[in-house]
C-alpha cells in the first residue's frame, strides 16, 4: 500500500486551482491537474474518487482557510470597532496574498455545485462570528440585521475593491482601506 503524503495533496490543489480559475469546472481535466502538480493522473485518485470529490475537498480547505484569516491567535474577540477592524483587514491582506485561491472560492461559491456541498457539509463557516455579530447586537454596537446581511455589509466591499484594483492596477493604500472600512461600519453600526 502506497504511503500518502500531504506535499503531494497541496501541489494538487495548487494545480486545480489554477486549472480550474483558467478553464472552468467543466473545462478542467484531472490529466492537466496531475501535469501542472507534476504526479501522474492515477496519484491523484490516490487522494480523491474523482474529480468532484477532489473539488468539493478542495473547496472545503479553501473556506477553512479563508475562515482562519479572519482572526490572529492573539486577537480579542471582545464586540467592538476594532474588533472589526482588524477582522476586516486581516480578510483584505488573505485575499490580497491569496488571490488565486480566492478566485477559486468565489466562482465555486457562485456555481450550482455549492449546492451539494451546502447539503454535505454543514459546518458552520465561521461560528466566531455568529458569536461576535450576536455579542455585538446585544450590546448595541451593530444593527440587529440578519448576521448574513452584517457579513455582507462588512466584507463584499473587499471583494469589489480587490476585483477593481486587480484589473486597473490601482493599489489600494491603507487610509483607502480605513475608509472604505469605515463606509462598512457605518453600514452595521447603530
Amino acid at each position: 500500500m502506497r504511503v500518502k503524503d500531504d506535499e503531494k495533496v497541496v501541489r494538487i490543489y495548487q494545480a486545480a486551482i489554477k486549472v480550474i480559475n483558467q478553464d472552468g469546472f467543466q473545462g478542467s481535466s484531472m490529466s492537466k491537474i496531475a501535469e501542472l502538480a507534476d504526479v501522474s493522473a492515477s496519484t491523484i485518485y490516490l487522494y480523491f474518487e474523482n474529480k468532484d470529490d477532489m473539488i468539493k475537498k478542495l473547496f472545503i480547505d479553501v473556506k477553512s482557510k479563508i475562515a482562519g484569516s479572519y482572526f490572529n491567535h492573539d486577537m480579542e474577540f471582545t464586540p467592538s470597532k476594532g474588533t472589526f477592524r482588524a477582522i476586516w483587514l486581516n480578510h483584505y491582506q488573505y485575499i490580497v496574498n491569496n488571490t488565486d485561491e480566492y478566485e477559486f472560492y468565489k466562482n465555486f461559491s457562485n456555481s450550482p455545485l455549492i449546492t451539494h456541498i451546502e447539503t454535505e457539509y454543514t459546518t458552520d463557516y465561521c461560528p466566531v462570528f455568529e458569536s461576535l455579530f450576536n455579542q455585538s447586537k446585544s450590546k448595541k454596537i451593530i444593527h440587529t440585521l440578519h448576521n448574513d446581511i452584517i457579513y455582507s455589509l462588512l466584507f463584499s466591499p473587499i471583494s469589489h475593491l480587490i476585483k477593481k484594483s486587480k484589473t486597473s492596477g490601482i493599489t489600494l493604500t491603507q487610509n483607502d482601506l480605513i475608509q472604505v472600512f469605515e463606509a462598512s461600519w457605518r453600514a452595521i453600526a447603530i
